[in-house]
């Protein structure tokens, strides 16, 4: 096993047992998800897997310090408004 996967199990590992001590229903969700993307992406593409858990650990300081200025989550009218743009007129 490459060292890079290796790396990956482990803290795909560390974010589940975190998830798994989550107590809030909320929390729980959205942990979730990232680390779905990051199990399915895992077998075939580990790099692929290391993102997902970047944006999961991205997101847990986001909620903790908002100050740090992470990325902001577009609301469902702007991510429309902004398809509508790149879009166009080819659909």
């Amino acid at each position: 096993m490459s060292d890079g996967l290796v790396k990956v199990l482990r803290r795909f590992e560390e974010r589940l047992a975190r998830l798994e001590a989550e107590v809030e229903a909320e929390a729980r969700h959205w942990k979730a998800v990232h680390l779905h993307k990051a199990l399915a992406a895992l077998p075939d593409d580990h790099p692929t897997a290391e993102l997902h858990l970047d944006e999961l650990d991205q997101a847990e300081l986001a909620r903790e310090y908002p100050e740090i200025g992470a990325d902001h989550v577009p609301s469902v009218d702007e991510l429309r408004s902004r398809f509508n743009m790149i879009a166009g007129g080819m659909l």
